[in-house]
């Protein structure tokens, strides 16, 4: 899935000029509609929410290994409550 950005004027596609990191969650990011008629200009604010499926790079070694043995049922036993 690709992120599109629309514009909320006329809903044609917009551009995303600048892009500024405000945190490690949160983004600033400059757009013009790229509908010559239109030309509104906008700042967008993305903001990261929650994790779906925690990135393998957090775990060591060892629980990747043990992780790899486990079907999805035991998976999620085992993961449960630590990205909720």
């Amino acid at each position: 899935m690709t992120f599109r950005v629309k514009c909320n004027v006329c809903e044609s596609k917009a551009r995303i000029e600048h892009s500024d990191r405000i945190s490690n969650s949160v983004s600033r990011h400059y757009c013009c509609c790229t509908n010559p008629l239109c030309g509104h200009t906008f700042v967008m604010n993305l903001e990261f929410s929650k994790t779906l499926s925690p990135s393998a790079l957090l775990f060591t070694k060892e629980h990747r290994e043990v992780i790899q043995t486990l079907n999805k049922q035991q998976l999620k036993e085992h993961l449960k409550g630590a990205y909720s």
